[in-house]
């Protein structure tokens, strides 16, 4: 179901025997309500209780959890209010849609040239063939706006972009049809990065990085960018530098472990934890999410 299709959007409407539910696990679209913090489940429900409240609708129980807020009830029109009431937040569907191209190849196809080129390996040969047989997914109004104002002269209008791009990595998944599951978009970040002399905008970068690769897509160029992280002056940049590299494939002791001598307690114990984490790791062993890559398609 598209987004013009779905009357219940931003949520999806779910029919069981006895009642109606409704779910919702893309809480970026409710970043305007909840800025900078961010959101889960819970805190949807609180909002979601507050509206009931508020708008007087009734019969409405809920069932959330930390990565998906949930509510349902014998009356669909009720469920139907609280979505429209979640919709004046998230602002126009239509600014969402999006009308992606067809992979040339197929999906596992396409995976092994993507572990062996960026993931796992960075094989120019496999890189060509899945840039030539894998377009970048479409972009919205809205991810397009984003990705077009990290290149803005204000340094204000860069960190508020950034910060709407991670709150989508952070409350999204990989799939082949998301923009930050594809290389391309990497590729403008780390560019935007090589020109960046704002510490501030620089801290934003590192940390939409660090959860680009941990939840969409580890890509291993991004590497010397993180490592460049660890000697940043400024503590977020170095911790955040140090968890993305932990999420990119095995990285070497040798290239963190000075960082347990870091002034800051917060950088040093995860350093620590990472040293310990990678001593109980080998090459053959390495383990990527579950939900992120097949591992029969893992490249060694």
């Amino acid at each position: 179901m598209n987004n013009a299709e779905n009357k219940y959007w931003p949520c999806i409407l779910v029919e069981h025997d006895d009642r109606f539910s409704i779910i919702l696990s893309e809480f970026h679209l409710l970043d305007d309500y909840f800025g900078d913090k961010g959101c889960g489940g819970y805190s949807v429900e609180r909002l979601a209780r507050k509206l009931v409240k508020k708008h007087r609708i009734e019969n409405i129980q809920f069932d959330s959890e930390a990565g998906m807020f949930c509510a349902y009830s014998k009356e669909q029109n009720a469920l139907l209010q609280l979505c429209s009431l979640f919709a004046e937040i998230a602002g126009n569907q239509n600014d969402y849609e999006k009308d992606n191209k067809p992979l040339l190849i197929s999906l596992d196809e396409a995976e092994k040239l993507l572990i062996k080129g960026f993931v796992m390996d960075l094989d120019e040969i496999s890189q060509d063939k899945f840039y030539q047989n894998v377009p970048c997914p479409a972009l919205n109004k809205k991810q397009k706006e984003y990705l077009e104002s990290i290149q803005s002269e204000d340094a204000k209008t860069r960190i508020l972009a950034l910060r709407k791009i991670n709150a989508e990595a952070r409350t999204l998944t990989r799939k082949w049809d998301n923009y930050l599951s594809h290389p391309h978009t990497i590729e403008l970040l780390l560019a935007a990065a090589e020109k960046e002399t704002d510490s501030k905008v620089y801290e934003e970068l590192t940390a939409t990085l660090y959860f680009i690769c941990i939840r969409h897509l580890p890509d291993l160029r991004i590497k010397p960018y993180f490592l460049k992280c660890l000697k940043h002056k400024t503590t977020q940049v170095r911790f955040w530098g140090l968890n993305g590299l932990s999420s990119l494939y095995f990285p070497s002791i040798k290239d963190f472990e000075f960082l347990i001598n870091d002034k800051s307690e917060k950088v040093r114990n995860e350093a620590q934890g990472l040293i310990v984490q990678m001593q109980k790791q080998s090459r053959n062993n390495w383990e990527f999410p579950c939900w992120m890559f097949n591992r029969k398609n893992y490249v060694i």
